[in-house]
């Protein structure tokens, strides 16, 4: 058994010492018409075939990649490595992925959360060259010596502006139309490859695919941190083109804990954002299924939402209401449905993940065990749910 597999089983039995449930919450599938075709792509992979892509959406609990880099490596560890996925085009302060890494000079980051560019790309994120030089370098944090296929997603206001591309076996030049908005150069390269503006005004950079020239899994982490599934709207409008590039067989929805806490959070608007996100995916990517993640418990010291079943901190006043409305449109939509709020052991579980050092201080967010165990769990419930 390996130093991971143990260490794996280790905190299983640890939890189930400690009082914290240890079986998966099961997926429940309300009607999913595209089920049966992610099945038969989990199982149906070889040389031939394209690796099976995943796509997870949501806040910072996806951001950390914590998560969704466990429920990666435990698909990856079984159908095999295709890669890592997408990345935003810098380094976003408080957020990492698992996989890679990205190191600048002389690029700025803007962040539909806080900035405005009337075409977001897909992840919100854009990086723009500040300076002639400026350079970029994507790395992976474990050394590989194939060849990957890379994706780049780049914008320009003007002709001649280009980027250059350096993988150690020389330079290559990366360029686009003049105003086609954001467009993809895709390349084969080795890893780590580093992109430089040799002039100003240089190509926008909107994000990175890598995959592995191979089969398997790979999982996209498109995570902001304190962000609502509303962030969607600040994206351009057609960076639904760029979800359907994708190409995706599997989509997780994973907000929820940020609507929670907004006091100001009207329930009716939030059911058609909600909605909204389910009928953009499902025009763009009809072929893939959808994953809707409830969302986890989670708790505050004051100002929360009196619960009989809860002593001490209370729940965020509109979880609850959030969490039916998430079920519901699972249910009306036809989507697969995980409640992580179970998997966590029901309402106020949060307080004994604290106790258990599963949960962080602030209650709302999870040690990378929990986070470990969490996407376990989702990888046990959706495998068990594919199986059938």
């Amino acid at each position: 058994m390996t130093l991971q597999a143990i260490s794996r089983v280790s905190l299983w039995l640890a939890a189930a010492v400690l009082g914290v449930q240890a079986q998966a919450a099961p997926v429940q599938d309300f009607g999913d018409p595209n089920v049966a075709r992610l099945a038969a792509r989990f199982s149906l992979q070889g040389d031939a075939q394209p690796p099976v892509r995943i796509i997870q959406f949501g806040d910072s609990h996806t951001a950390a990649d914590y998560f969704s880099g466990e429920l990666r490596a435990r698909l990856q560890a079984r159908y095999g490595d295709a890669g890592i996925g997408w990345l935003p085009p810098l380094n976003v302060p408080g957020q990492r992925n698992a996989l890679a890494y990205v190191r600048s000079d002389g690029w700025a980051l803007r962040n539909s959360r806080r900035d405005i560019d009337p075409d977001f790309p897909l992840g919100g994120f854009v990086a723009v060259a500040q300076r002639p030089g400026a350079s970029i370098t994507v790395k992976p944090r474990t050394e590989d010596n194939g060849l990957w296929r890379v994706r780049v997603w780049l914008r320009q206001s003007a002709d001649n502006q280009m980027l250059t591309v350096d993988d150690g076996n020389g330079l290559r030049r990366a360029q686009v139309s003049a105003g086609g908005g954001w467009q993809r150069v895709e390349a084969k390269l080795k890893l780590p490859f580093t992109l430089r503006a040799e002039s100003l005004p240089a190509p926008d950079i909107g994000g990175y695919e890598l995959e592995k020239l191979a089969p398997g899994v790979v999982v996209d982490t498109v995570g902001s941190n304190g962000a609502q599934l509303s962030l969607w709207r600040s994206w351009g409008a057609a960076w639904g083109r760029q979800l359907a590039a994708r190409d995706a067989d599997l989509v997780i929805l994973a907000y929820g804990t940020n609507e929670a806490f907004d006091a100001k959070l009207d329930l009716d608007e939030y059911k058609a954002t909600l909605q909204g996100a389910i009928s953009l995916v499902r025009s763009q990517l009809p072929q893939a299924a959808i994953l809707m993640l409830g969302a986890p418990d989670s708790a505050r010291r004051k100002g929360g939402a009196v619960s009989r079943e809860c002593a001490g901190p209370q729940r965020p006043l509109l979880l609850s209401a959030v969490q039916q409305t998430q079920r519901q449109l699972a249910r009306d939509n036809h989507l697969l449905y995980w409640d992580w709020q179970q998997a966590m052991g029901g309402p106020c579980s949060m307080r004994i993940w604290l106790q258990q050092q599963l949960g962080r201080p602030d209650m709302v967010h999870f040690t990378a065990p929990g986070y470990t165990r969490l996407g376990d769990d989702l990888y046990e419930g959706l495998s068990q749910r594919l199986a059938r």
